[in-house]
C-alpha cells in the first residue's frame, strides 16, 4: 500500500513541476538575444538581459562589445571597470540591427573560480553519502551499510 502511495506522490510532483514550466513559457516568456537578433525589427526597442556566458571581446570609447555563443554584439555603456575576457551580465535596450544601449551593467569578477569553488560542497556530500548508503537493486532504496 506504501508503494502506491509513493508512486501518486511522485506523478503528482512531477505534474506540478510540469504545469509550473509551461505557465513559465506561455505566460511570462523572456526575450533573449537569440531572439532579438533572429528577427531585429519585431524586438525594435525591447528591454533583455543578457547574461549567459556574455565574454567581453573588446573595449572601445563609448562602450565594447560582447560575445555570446558564438555571437558578437556591440553595447553602449561606461567602460569603467570593464577588461577584455570578463564575463558580464546586462540589462539593456536592443536596437536594430544588432546594437545594445545598456541600463546596467554588472561584470561577474572570478566568475570560473567560483563555480568551481561551489562544486566541492557538493562532491563532498555526494562522497560523505556513499560512504554511509549503498543502493540495493531488488527493492530499489537507498540501504545504510
Amino acid at each position: 500500500m506504501e508503494s502506491s502511495w509513493r508512486t501518486v506522490r511522485i506523478f503528482v510532483y512531477a505534474v506540478i513541476l510540469a504545469a509550473l514550466i509551461l505557465y513559465g513559457y506561455f505566460c511570462h516568456p523572456g526575450v533573449t538575444l537569440d531572439e532579438c537578433l533572429a528577427a531585429p525589427e519585431k524586438y525594435d526597442g525591447a528591454v533583455i538581459e543578457v547574461g549567459r556566458e556574455a565574454v567581453v571581446e573588446k573595449v572601445f570609447e563609448n562602450g565594447f562589445s560582447i560575445r555570446q555563443l558564438g555571437k558578437s554584439v556591440r553595447v553602449y555603456a561606461s567602460t569603467e571597470n570593464v577588461s577584455p575576457g570578463e564575463f558580464i551580465l546586462l540589462l539593456a535596450r536592443f536596437h536594430k540591427p544588432c546594437t545594445l544601449e545598456a541600463i546596467h551593467v554588472r561584470v561577474a569578477k572570478r566568475r570560473r573560480a567560483k563555480i568551481w569553488l561551489s562544486a566541492f560542497p557538493a562532491l563532498f556530500v555526494l562522497f560523505y553519502f556513499f560512504r554511509r548508503y549503498r543502493f540495493d537493486f531488488h527493492s530499489f532504496y537507498f540501504e545504510e551499510r
